[in-house]
């Protein structure tokens, strides 16, 4: 049997216009997919032709000392650069516009952008703001394709806001730099007279050493003068009380002679001037007394000798006194010459204070004791005399007996007026001797002596102060030499934080160095990630991305349509069997699958342009899918008539959501997931997307698809075999079975 003279055929012709229908289901995958894509298959490439408003509303202002007027630029660039239709309005305009859907977007630049833009950088920073508006019931879409150049355009601002700024803080880093080796020199300055103060606080620690042993020397030895000054306040008294016993014993001396003198001058007298008539009167001269002088000259020289020596012990301690004080003020002067800073100090002071009114006391003392000793010195001179003379004056009282015998001659009497003369002048010398020089020096000396007690009680007096000052140096400069300890220990922490301090800001200004402010550095930094994009696949434009889809879609379609229309169960005559119902059946049903698949892919190339990377493997897929399509629609078909034909629908409907043709299936709810492996569409889908745009292998899908359709060609010669078992087939009006 030929081909085209088969008894489906000669059915087909006899019914008019039925060829001619055939036809335009052959073409109806072209039409749907061919047509369709064309409306959209640049699409993303004709984005500049959306009407899109842009208002701007902003005003100049300065940023870094410099005018900008960032919007006009803002608004200048999006014109030129026409990634949009961009339009410039009013407010107004714009607001009305995106409400009709004459513009699909509005653009607005605030009054204050390029001031805000100049605070990004200051202390409270205000981010420039854009108002970007869009009226999504217009067209999702639309709304989807400019919020993309809106991101776009976002990100062109901010890159150019970056630059403005990149630039201003290189510029920065640069005199930063500068101020890092500047602040290293300080810094290496700074760690340099840490170092010399520490050395100078090392010397200072060592003369505060010094000055602490001799301040403990200092409380020892004031110790012990304090000790000496007690002794020799009590000394003095006795001093004073014997000096002014001295003096009114001499007194009574002094007034006991004259007594004498007087109460014998007239025997005197009548002695001279009977020394003629001695002879006569001889006899009467044991009847005249000698005077009753009671002198002890060893008591007089005793006191006298003993007043010197209390004096010039008193004078030597005073001394010593004076020259252990003069040591102890010689080593604090000296510590203080080594030490300046120690002048400061208010114990320092003190005790400098107390040491001076202690040499003044010790030196008005000293002289004191000094005068009185010279006193009590001259009266012994002067009372050496007088004991010189008492024993002259004892013998002559012893020999006055002789003078008896001797007064019997002549040469006697004269003898004895001599002498008498001689003691009389004696008498009289020793007793001005006495009154005059003797007294007063004990006067003197008694004076002295009061002086002196009247400054050592005073100095007594003051040794608690004296020593408490002593005390206070010492714990002073105990504190001070702690002090001095700590200060080095933290000098040498600055010395070492100095040196860190500087190394670390020479290593900032090193980096530093490292950074440059050319207009490379300000384009890299504006925009420091370079994007290196890579695809496995190209796909030219929309069209071409969704033709995988749109093609499976349109065979789909077209065999549910050729099912709808042609009728699968009528025979021109009745058949032996299943197998020919069914190959009688595919002579008409075959050229039309086969035409659908190679009609649509050849317009897809011819009219819209599409370009695939497997030409040839795309016609194959097209017509592996035609084929598993047109042979699972029939079988439901001449399984169960016009129920199938609502079946196929149905499953249509449900692959257009869940063949991922559009979006991801991860996108998708739950139920879609789960079918999507069941439904012939995704294997279609998938297969042509490699042939289009992947390049990959289709082995699976192409697998999978002719799995479908030889069964379903299969399970067909069953069902017609069942139909003609049960007389299920119908004939032409005109036409007998046979």
């Amino acid at each position: 049997m030929k081909f085209w003279k088969s008894t489906e055929w000669q059915r087909v012709r006899k019914i008019r216009g039925l060829p001619l229908l055939l036809i335009g289901i052959a073409l109806i995958p072209s039409l749907y997919a061919v047509i369709f894509l064309s409306s959209l298959w640049d699409a993303y490439g004709n984005v500049n032709k959306l009407p899109v408003a842009i208002v701007n509303q902003d005003r100049a202002a300065k940023i870094n000392g410099k005018t900008q007027h960032l919007g006009n630029n803002l608004t200048k660039n999006l014109v030129d650069g026409k990634q949009l239709k961009i339009i410039k309005t009013t407010k107004s305009q714009a607001a009305s516009g995106l409400k009709s859907g004459k513009y699909y977007m509005t653009i607005t630049i605030p009054s204050d952008f390029t001031e805000n833009s100049g605070t990004l950088l200051s202390g409270n920073p205000v981010q420039p703001e854009i108002k970007i508006a869009h009226n999504t019931g217009q067209g999702f879409i639309a709304e989807k394709m400019t919020t993309s150049a809106a991101e776009k355009l976002q990100t062109k601002v901010s890159q150019s806001l970056q630059k403005v700024y990149s630039q201003t803080l290189l510029t920065a880093a640069t005199v930063s730099k500068d101020g890092f080796n500047t602040g290293s020199e300080g810094a290496s300055q700074l760690s340099s007279g840490i170092s010399q103060l520490q050395d100078g606080t090392k010397q200072l620690q060592t003369g505060t050493t010094a000055l602490q042993s001799g301040s403990a020397q200092l409380v020892t030895g004031l110790s012990q003068y304090t000790s000496g000054v007690s002794s020799a306040n009590s000394g003095s008294a006795q001093l004073v009380a014997g000096a002014q016993q001295l003096a009114t014993q001499l007194q009574k001396v002094s007034d006991e002679i004259n007594a004498k003198q007087q109460a014998k001058a007239s025997d005197l007298a009548k002695l001279d001037a009977g020394l003629t008539e001695l002879t006569k009167g001889l006899e009467k001269l044991g009847e005249i007394e000698a005077p009753n002088i009671d002198l002890n000259s060893d008591d007089i020289s005793s006191n006298a000798q003993n007043l010197t020596t209390s004096l010039e012990q008193l004078g030597g301690s005073l001394t010593k006194s004076g020259a252990n004080l003069k040591n102890i003020s010689d080593s604090l002067s000296k510590l203080i010459a080594q030490n300046p800073q120690l002048i400061a100090d208010p114990s320092v002071q003190t005790v400098m204070k107390n040491l001076q009114d202690l040499n003044t006391n010790l030196q008005d003392s000293g002289t004191s004791a000094t005068a009185s000793g010279q006193a009590a010195q001259k009266i012994n001179k002067d009372l050496q005399p007088l004991v010189a003379a008492l024993p002259e004056l004892k013998n002559l009282q012893a020999q006055l007996p002789e003078l008896k015998a001797l007064s019997k001659g002549t040469q006697a009497t004269k003898g004895a007026q001599q002498a008498i003369k001689t003691l009389n002048a004696s008498l009289t010398e020793v007793s001005n001797g006495i009154a005059t020089q003797a007294v007063p020096g004990a006067q003197q000396l008694a004076q002295g002596a009061s002086q002196l007690n009247t400054g050592l009680s005073q100095l007594n007096a003051n040794s608690g102060t004296l020593n408490q000052g002593a005390s206070q140096l010492n714990s002073g400069t105990t504190q001070l030499l702690e002090g001095e300890n700590q200060a080095i220990v933290a000098l040498g922490q600055a010395n070492t934080g100095a040196q860190t301090l500087s190394q670390k800001l020479a290593d900032g200004a090193v980096k530093l160095s490292s950074i440059h402010n050319q207009k490379s550095n300000v384009t890299a930094l504006s925009k420091p990630v370079k994007k290196d994009n890579s695809d496995l696949s190209k796909v030219a434009n929309n069209g071409t991305g969704m033709a995988p889809y749109m093609m499976s879609v349109g065979l789909f379609v077209g065999m549910v349509a050729f099912s709808a229309i042609f009728d699968f169960m009528t025979v021109g005559k009745k058949p032996k069997n299943g197998f020919l119902w069914w190959a009688d059946k595919q002579t008409v049903n075959a050229p039309v699958w086969i035409a659908q698949a190679l009609l649509m892919t050849a317009l897809l190339f011819i009219v819209d342009g599409m370009q695939t990377q497997k030409p040839v493997m795309t016609f194959v897929v097209a017509l592996v899918a035609s084929f598993a399509f047109n042979q699972f629609v029939i079988l439901f078909n001449v399984a169960f008539g016009k129920l199938g034909s609502g079946i196929m629908l149905i499953l249509m409907v449900l692959q257009l959501s869940a063949s991922a043709g559009t979006y991801p299936i991860e996108l998708s709810n739950g139920f879609f997931n789960a079918i999507h492996p069941w439904m012939p569409m995704t294997y279609s889908v998938h297969a042509l997307r490699e042939t289009i745009s992947i390049g990959g292998s289709v082995a699976l899908d192409l697998t999978v698809l002719l799995s479908l359709g030889i069964v379903s060609m299969i399970l067909t010669w069953g069902v017609y075999e069942v139909k003609l078992r049960h007389n299920q087939l119908s004939f032409p009006q005109s036409s007998t079975a046979e």
